[in-house]
């Protein structure tokens, strides 16, 4: 009898624990939007067409915007927004943030410190990051980034880069390394 209590209380305990999204048990992202989906782990996906609207809790959460789809995401915590060929992504997100910007892309992201953003092929970027953030604008994507604080920008030979350091600051400097930088080299 006592085995199976013990049985019956560790199988409760194990259901509750998959229902938990996260390891700080914060509660999980939701979406709204037809085509917007999410998982109890905090990804959620957005399809072609749609338009996508996504908060995470301050666990942070993964978004992916599908081909041809419109995405938002806002989080106080870390986000991961990934943006595929011709999509349109806007997101708001805490300090160690993740930008993928690919293809056609259009992207705006405001993000905290430590925050990373990669824009390529042809992707248009606006970025507005915290200190201690990098950015590389690869191929020939577009690049506007403002920084508050240090950070650094990697561009192509044949990407646009701009580079504003604080709140409506001065432009950033260029390195001898070819990174355009707020704060030092």
């Amino acid at each position: 009898m006592k085995s199976t209590r013990t049985f019956l209380a560790l199988l409760a305990l194990l259901a509750g624990m998959a229902c938990s999204t996260n390891d700080a048990g914060l509660g999980p992202a939701t979406c709204t939007g037809a085509g917007c989906t999410c998982s109890p782990e905090n990804s959620c996906a957005c399809s072609a067409g749609t338009d996508c609207k996504t908060t995470c809790s301050m666990a942070g959460c993964n978004l992916r915007c599908d081909t041809g789809a419109k995405c938002n995401a806002t989080s106080a915590g870390p986000t991961l927004l990934t943006c595929a060929d011709s999509s349109e992504c806007k997101g708001t997100g805490g300090d160690a943030s993740v930008i993928s910007c690919l293809a056609t892309s259009k992207c705006e992201l405001k993000a905290g410190a430590s925050s990373t953003a990669t824009c390529a092929v042809a992707a248009n970027c606006k970025l507005h990051l915290g200190p201690g953030s990098t950015v590389a604008c690869n191929d020939a994507s577009d690049c506007d980034v403002k920084c508050t604080g240090d950070c650094a920008v990697t561009c192509s030979p044949v990407a646009h880069c701009k580079l504003e350091c604080g709140e409506n600051g001065p432009p950033g400097m260029m390195c001898p390394d070819g990174r355009q930088v707020c704060g030092h080299c």
